[in-house]
């Protein structure tokens, strides 16, 4: 259901001729990195490391889509957004 154009972010992506993606912080849903919630586990559960995944994410991935080679920061705009935890990330993020 996020990745429509129904949803504000669809309807932007859609406006601006671009694409919508979705991620998944590393301990939510599922992909958790680990089997368990345990202490030990939790240790990278930090707004540092949720950060380093967003960058890292933006700066390798490979779209799958016909211009996903060149769609890179850089080479073209990317928005950031979220709300609750996901807009404070997209702030802290944007610090960064």
């Amino acid at each position: 259901g996020y990745l429509n154009n129904l949803t504000i972010n669809g309807q932007i992506a859609q406006a601006h001729n671009g694409s919508t993606i979705v991620l998944e912080h590393r301990y939510y849903g599922q992909s958790n990195p680990f089997p368990d919630l345990k202490d030990a586990s939790m240790k990278y559960n930090t707004v540092q490391q949720a950060i380093d995944d967003l960058e890292y994410f933006a700066n390798n991935v490979v779209l799958p889509q016909p211009d996903g080679d060149s769609v890179k920061p850089g080479q073209a705009p990317w928005i950031l957004i979220g709300g609750s935890y996901s807009g404070a990330l997209t702030s802290w993020t944007m610090v960064k």
